[in-house]
């Protein structure tokens, strides 16, 4: 894989995470921490035209892991609320413009990082609705929630493959952690990385060839790519710096990402072929 010049699309130094392309590729939801808010943010794929989509809320409850749903008309994302000292996270949806918002998936077992099945019909999420972190389905509209993993170790961060068969997360269950598949319905589990550093949050590439994901694996944060098997790492970020929190462009050309390279925290982009 061939990685083009990187090519800084925000400025303004704020710390940030979980971008998203929508499916057009036109445009990239992401976090922003502003105001010691969480905050999900939407701009053009070319860094112009930045808008707050969630509402400045006062609590300092961050709302984070927007998922841009395929047919480009919803964005999924966590939404935390704090009770006294404790705090509960929920899967809620809403419009583009941050209208429309609809809580799915509530309750207090800390739901997050949901993401939409290429068909739309489902969102995949993690949950502690059973006691640890596990890997859970729903239908998109929340309801007939499915548990997919069965693991008393921690498992987190699921996407899907392009064509529904498979999804990878990220999990410790064999120590720390590794990159992981399975498929739909939780079986035919398939370990796809093994180092003793830390591998997380995979990202499926849009043409199913590629995953790309974040690892500790050079002594500093670093943003890899791997074949669907596991095999042929690379590492794409390649800087001494934090680089975290990858996502495909839809065209699978482009990777955009978390980077501290300029001493301040903002997205890059970089073609790959």
């Amino acid at each position: 894989m061939k990685v083009g010049p990187l090519r800084r699309l925000t400025t303004d130094g704020c710390f940030k995470q979980n971008p998203c392309f929508s499916p057009d590729g036109r445009e990239i939801a992401f976090v922003r921490h502003y105001d010691d808010e969480f905050s999900i943010c939407v701009m053009q794929a070319d860094g112009t035209h930045f808008r707050q989509i969630t509402e400045h809320r006062g609590d300092k409850a961050p709302q984070y892991h927007p998922d841009w749903s395929p047919d480009g008309k919803h964005i999924a994302y966590t939404f935390f609320t704090f009770a006294g000292t404790d705090g509960s996270q929920h899967i809620q949806t809403m419009t583009p413009d941050g209208k429309n918002v609809e809580r799915i998936i509530s309750g207090t077992q800390f739901n997050q990082h949901p993401v939409w099945s290429p068909d739309g019909k489902q969102i995949a999420f993690c949950s502690m609705r059973d006691g640890n972190p596990e890997i859970y389905v729903a239908d998109a509209d929340g309801k007939n929630i499915r548990r997919l993993t069965q693991n008393p170790g921690l498992d987190h961060h699921p996407t899907w493959s392009p064509d529904g068969s498979r999804i990878a997360f990220d999990s410790d269950r064999d120590g720390n952690l590794e990159i992981y598949s399975m498929d739909p319905d939780g079986k035919n589990v398939q370990r796809l990385t093994d180092h003793p550093s830390a591998d997380e949050a995979p990202r499926w590439s849009p043409n199913g060839k590629y995953i790309a994901f974040t690892t500790f694996r050079d002594g500093n944060w670093e943003v890899y790519v791997i074949d669907t098997d596991g095999k042929n790492p690379i590492n794409i970020s390649n800087h001494p710096a934090y680089d975290r929190f990858p996502a495909w462009r839809p065209d699978s050309g482009a990777l955009v990402w978390v980077s501290r390279r300029d001493n301040v925290t903002d997205l890059y982009l970089a073609e790959v072929s």
